[in-house]
């Protein structure tokens, strides 16, 4: 056997060793941490991490990343049984109910405990920066933008995160709070598109463009199939409103014109039409998820609403 065999065997060998003894630590650990979990169910009655942070990083031994995952599993299960108590608990569909960013159940120190212990295991999972960022402000906001800040910290060239952060402050209202957000995203990263962004929101930060511009961005950069649905269905809800807005339009220069409400949808299809409407073939005008919107008639007036089967956002 030549000296050169003999030194690849070797090395052959040293790896199967590196890879078995990492897998046994990752099974360890998660035993550990299995372990952990109902000695505190039994003693808080929630779910939030046995383990500190900092402490669980030292026990990985290099495996932060396997550990994450662990606990990103257990963050998504946990919120998946906190939206089925929600959608329990109300007389919307399931699809209403459900909303990642009008989560009420979910307890906020479980949560950001367990966003706090992926984050520290794995700074570079920017995942769950992503979905924090959706979901937690709904429960604690403030919690929710030093999480954001902890990831830009370990990620500054990440633009996403910058989107993020500025996000949840035009979601709380402070406009430049996220204009500032966006600007130091165009400074920390290639985005530069994030200053003209910077300058509507101190501008204009209630402008429906300004929403869409917001909910097309997270769509489109969205890792997580839940955020990305849920900012689909957001933007829904703006082209929705619009649609509505000029329904209402229709309806009142029909009034105007006919001193009375239009009895169905037929005596204004044509109208709906012209104003750029998707209309049915059988007259109603049709919301973003195709289906059809209601006349509202009552003594008082009409009005339009979106029906029971739509899969629209409602408020």
């Amino acid at each position: 056997m030549s000296a050169a065999t003999l030194s690849a065997r070797r090395r052959d060998l040293a790896l199967a060793l590196v890879v078995t003894l990492g897998f046994g630590a990752a099974v360890s650990m998660a035993r550990v941490l299995d372990v952990a979990r109902p000695t505190l169910r039994a003693v808080i009655q929630d779910e939030a991490p046995y383990l500190a942070p900092e402490t669980a990083r030292r026990l990985a031994l290099g495996f932060g990343g396997l550990a994450a995952d662990w606990y990103w599993l257990n963050a998504l299960q946990y919120v998946g049984r906190k939206i089925e108590e929600q959608a329990r608990s109300t007389r919307l569909g399931f699809e209403q109910a459900v909303q990642l960013d009008r989560i009420k159940a979910v307890d906020p120190r479980v949560l950001v405990r367990l966003f706090d212990m992926i984050a520290t295991l794995d700074p570079r999972f920017t995942g769950v920066y992503e979905f924090a960022a959706v979901v937690l402000p709904a429960v604690d906001v403030e919690a929710a933008i030093m999480l954001l800040e902890k990831g830009i910290r370990a990620n500054p060239e990440e633009w996403y995160l910058h989107q993020q952060l500025a996000y949840i402050y035009w979601q709380r209202g402070d406009n430049l709070a996220a204009a500032d957000a966006f600007r130091r995203g165009s400074r920390m990263t290639k985005a530069r598109w994030m200053a003209y962004m910077a300058e509507k929101m101190e501008a204009k930060g209630d402008d429906p463009d300004v929403a869409r511009a917001m909910y097309a961005r997270m769509y489109e950069q969205a890792q997580d199939e839940q955020v990305k649905e849920w900012a689909r269905r957001r933007l829904m809800e703006l082209q929705s409103l619009e649609e509505r807005r000029a329904i209402r339009g229709v309806l009142s220069a029909f009034i105007k014109a006919q001193q009375r409400c239009p009895r169905d949808w037929t005596e204004v299809t044509a109208a709906l039409a012209s104003a750029g409407l998707p209309v049915s073939p059988l007259g109603p005008p049709l919301d973003p998820s195709g289906a059809p919107y209601m006349l509202v008639l009552s003594p008082l007036g009409c009005d339009v609403t979106l029906h029971p089967v739509s899969t629209v956002p409602r408020g």
